[in-house]
């Protein structure tokens, strides 16, 4: 089967979507699929899908946004372009992980050829135009939101939801086409390692950050935007130090609102508790995960945090506020503590779990047995069978 992977964003920038598929890829070129992606040139693109060994990508010219200079939308110009690559690759389905402008001219090409089209909504956008775009009110900017999607999500054959929690979110959208809930799921060997335990892993970062020799580490991953909540991160770490000085947060990765946060850090006082690596590669990521006592996270937006599943693969505990995605894929105290947002409950688990060595011994061979259940390889496989179906329903309802 021949798929066609839309998306207004890809690496270079650093998201949970770009995981997600090239996840995704990886599983389903396994089972005999073959998978292109079509998406934004960025500056830097070409040298970087060079070094990476990107193949199988369409990149088309593109233009930031005002707003978020990180992400961008390629020019209408492009259509023919896009076309041309879509028609050299003859795919069977088109499955778009963004509502923007590639997807638009995507969905359109699918629907003048009968071919099956399928979004995967990644990002509750209605909570982020507020971050985004704070000239618009609160309200207008929900209400826009909800009419953009709903009106280009009911042009699509089927959608897909990564938790059940989306899922709801998309009912009280009330589209009209199908959805299907299905999660990423992570792959364990990007994480698992038999070379790799937690005493070899904090040499390796201590030697990379000499500054955390007999620290007790609170870890985040992920891109750095004000949706992530770090501002919180920061703050519960400055509830923490009086009663544990040891404590360190290590930061992992970047994005738009990094000195925004490093100016937060630095107004707490904190600089010289909290430790921003910058980018991390993927290969290195686990020896971060391994070496931490806790991984921290906060985002109240994700679609499905997946990032916390990473941590539990590595067997490290999670303290996570317990809203959208998170919510799901810890389904409760599995693997760490879910908390409302609530800043003093959350304080409170990172330091039950930093000084009850029994507890954590717990809780690391409860996230290694919850993780199970969230195998790349099975959620590959349900999305075979879904493109399967709605290929034959297609072709079924485009007979005479």
């Amino acid at each position: 089967m021949n798929i066609a992977y839309v998306c207004d964003q890809y690496w270079p920038v650093i998201s949970g979507v770009s995981v997600s598929n090239d996840m995704f890829k990886k599983h389903l070129e396994k089972l005999g699929c073959k998978v292109w992606f079509f998406v934004p040139d960025y500056p830097g693109a070409a040298e970087l899908d060079r070094k990476m060994g990107n193949r199988d990508i369409f990149r088309f010219r593109s233009y930031p946004l005002f707003f978020n200079r990180e992400n961008r939308l390629v020019f209408k110009m492009e259509k023919n372009k896009l076309y041309k690559a879509l028609d050299s690759i003859k795919p069977d389905i088109i499955h778009a992980h963004s509502e923007f402008s590639i997807a638009v001219m995507a969905n359109k090409y699918a629907r003048s050829h009968n071919i099956p089209f399928i979004y995967t909504t990644h990002t509750n956008w209605e909570e982020l135009v507020s971050l985004y775009v704070p000239f618009f009110s609160n309200l207008i900017g929900r209400l826009y939101a909800r009419q953009r999607l709903r009106r280009t999500w009911n042009r699509a054959d089927l959608l897909i939801a990564p938790t059940s929690l989306m899922e709801v979110l998309l009912q009280l959208y009330l589209v009209k086409v199908p959805v299907k809930v299905l999660p990423t799921g992570i792959d364990k060997s990007d994480f698992v390692s038999k070379n790799l335990g937690r005493k070899k892993a904090r040499d390796l970062i201590i030697k990379r950050h000499p500054e955390l020799k007999d620290k007790k580490i609170l870890f985040f991953a992920g891109r750095i935007g004000m949706e992530k909540n770090i501002e919180f991160l920061i703050d519960s770490l400055a509830q923490l130090l009086p009663s544990m000085p040891e404590a360190r947060l290590v930061i992992a990765g970047d994005g738009p609102a990094k000195p925004d946060i490093m100016k937060y850090t630095d107004g707490k006082g904190l600089s010289k508790h909290v430790i921003f690596t910058g980018f991390v590669e993927r290969t290195s990521l686990k020896e971060y995960y391994y070496a931490a006592d806790v991984f921290v996270f906060a985002s109240k937006v994700e679609s499905q945090g997946l990032v916390a599943l990473e941590a539990m693969a590595c067997g490290t505990p999670v303290v996570a506020v317990g809203k959208m995605g998170t919510r799901e894929v810890m389904g409760g105290d599995n693997g760490g503590f879910m908390v409302d947002d609530d800043l003093d409950m959350f304080t409170e688990k990172v330091a039950l779990l930093l000084n009850d060595k029994k507890l954590h011994k717990l809780k690391t061979a409860e996230a290694l047995h919850h993780v199970e259940k969230w195998s790349m390889e099975t959620m590959a496989l349900k999305q075979l069978n879904i493109y399967k179906s709605l290929v034959i329903k297609k072709s079924s309802a485009g007979k005479p």
